[in-house]
């Protein structure tokens, strides 16, 4: 899997900010703070793996710019 899909993102938060409200008696919109919170975390963090992942295969491969060059010698 390349990413994590926004499904589960969504999931695991909701999941936090039930566990948030059972065990530690957070209020709703502390709930709510907790659930946007690790949405965006998780969010981060998929973009974080996409753009190392795309840099390294940009420079793995070689693009157009290193075909020029080699045609201009």
């Amino acid at each position: 899997m390349k990413m994590l899909p926004f499904a589960v993102g969504l999931v695991v938060a909701f999941g936090t900010g039930y566990v948030c409200g059972e065990f530690f008696g957070f209020p709703w919109w502390q709930r709510l703070i907790t659930v946007v919170v690790v949405v965006m975390a998780l969010e981060g963090a998929n973009q974080a793996v996409g753009r190392a992942r795309a840099r390294k295969r940009a420079l793995r491969e070689p693009g157009p710019e290193a075909d020029q060059r080699s045609s201009r010698s």
